[in-house]
């Protein structure tokens, strides 16, 4: 069967460069190893500098330095494996894999080195290291969907030239002594937009996906009209908390926005799904979403912390709902679709309790370093867990020739 003849029936062929690295085969491999593997370090030296054990990017600020390693250095390897899956898809072009996948890699690799030695005399070294990471892979997807003649899949590769450009401007504000709070706000906004726009198609297509293998009904279609409000709506409450935190107008925009998410997960669930761990994930992971909307109107109100609610859309919502697409998104690539195993089951739930313990430290003022050190445990132990799991079948295990599953589903992302 010709390359061509594999595309019309079931699109790009799957596991390639089956003479080199498996790790180098396919993109998601080595981002997805990456994220998990950073996802670990980067929380064990964030606590080690706030014990006083490490000396920390102390010109750039030792909570700049964490969130931005949350959200421009972790979140994006995460994404970056996703769209390397998905970008051959929409374009019907071979994956990069082997060298030039390599190279990415490494260029991501450098700027978490280099996150890491930033300073006052190195900043100017360090800083472009870190940042060239993400234009230079929006440039990679504008190529291969500029050579497909598919220009209409560019669309959300706008999310990653954004991305790198807030990515600048949290720099900026760290290493001149600004506010990056406005920035990582609107870093985190990017995030819960992408969710929102994909979570329409994906989560009711890996929940009917299970319906069907347990004999159940099928969820019922989407609504189109209750999806776009969704998207209006959180783009709205992301605008206005990015730019205007407080006051009554964005309380309403975000409890608004979370009512709509709130329509939308109640079409979704069904009781039978509590018996699928990964799917009850999925959808646990998205409710964060309307939790911290209701916490960012809450703070807009001066009720609530404002850490607390980015840290319900950090952890439980980003951090979660990324946690268990890569679960999901790995057996499916390497055709190991069977029964999971207890530290698959408890990666997702360890990361959802960190988000309530961290949440809740800012609450309860007398058990704050307790809570906090808590959750951070919670968190290293649940990408423990999905290492545990997943490292093995990243790095050695290929989809076997007459393994075959059901052909994957396609996420349109438009």
């Amino acid at each position: 069967m010709t390359d061509r003849e594999k595309l019309a029936i079931g699109g790009i062929p799957r596991g390639l460069g089956r003479d080199g690295l498996v790790l180098l085969s396919y993109g998601f491999r080595p981002f997805y190893l990456g994220a998990g593997l950073w996802a670990i370090a980067t929380m064990a030296v964030w606590m080690f500098a706030r014990q006083g054990w490490l000396d920390l990017a102390d010109s750039y600020g030792q909570s700049a330095w964490h969130a931005h390693e949350l959200l421009f250095g972790f979140m994006p390897a995460v994404l970056v494996g996703y769209l390397m899956t998905t970008v051959p898809n929409w374009t019907g072009r071979f994956p990069l894999s082997g060298l030039p996948l390599a190279r990415l890699v490494l260029i991501w690799l450098a700027g978490r080195v280099s996150m890491l030695m930033v300073g006052d005399t190195t900043a100017l070294i360090t800083l472009p290291i870190d940042w060239i990471f993400l234009p230079l892979f929006a440039f990679f997807c504008l190529r291969e969907v500029w050579a497909a003649r598919r220009i209409a899949d560019a669309k959300p590769i706008l999310s990653v030239t954004l991305l790198a450009f807030l990515n600048g401007g949290f720099h900026a504000a760290a290493m001149t002594g600004g506010d990056v709070s406005a920035w990582a706000r609107a870093g985190l906004s990017v995030y819960i937009l992408l969710i929102a726009a994909t979570a329409s198609k994906l989560i009711p297509s890996f929940t009917n996906n299970w319906l069907a293998q347990a004999g159940r009904p099928r969820l019922a279609p989407g609504n189109r009209v209750v999806d776009r409000f969704v998207l209006v709506t959180t783009l709205l409450a992301a605008m206005m908390w990015t730019l205007v935190p407080s006051g009554l107008l964005t309380a309403i925009v975000a409890v608004v926005a979370a009512g709509s998410h709130l329509l939308r997960t109640g079409a979704w669930f069904r009781p039978a799904i509590l018996r699928s761990s990964l799917i009850t994930a999925i959808q646990i992971s998205y409710g964060f979403i309307p939790l911290g909307l209701l916490g960012l109107g809450a703070t807009a109100l001066d009720m609530l912390d404002p850490i607390t609610a980015m840290h319900l859309l950090a952890i439980g919502a980003v951090s979660g709902m990324m946690l268990a697409i890569m679960n999901r998104s790995i057996r499916l690539h390497t055709g190991r679709n069977g029964k999971l195993s207890w530290p698959l089951r408890l990666s997702v739930p360890c990361v959802l309790l960190a988000a309530g313990m961290r949440s809740s430290a800012d609450l309860v003022p007398g058990f704050y370093e307790a809570l906090l050190g808590t959750a951070g445990l919670f968190w290293i132990a649940g990408f423990v867990f999905f290492l545990c799991d997943s490292a093995g079948l990243l790095c050695h295990v290929q989809r076997q020739p007459g393994r075959q599953p059901s052909s994957p589903t396609r996420i349109s992302m438009r």
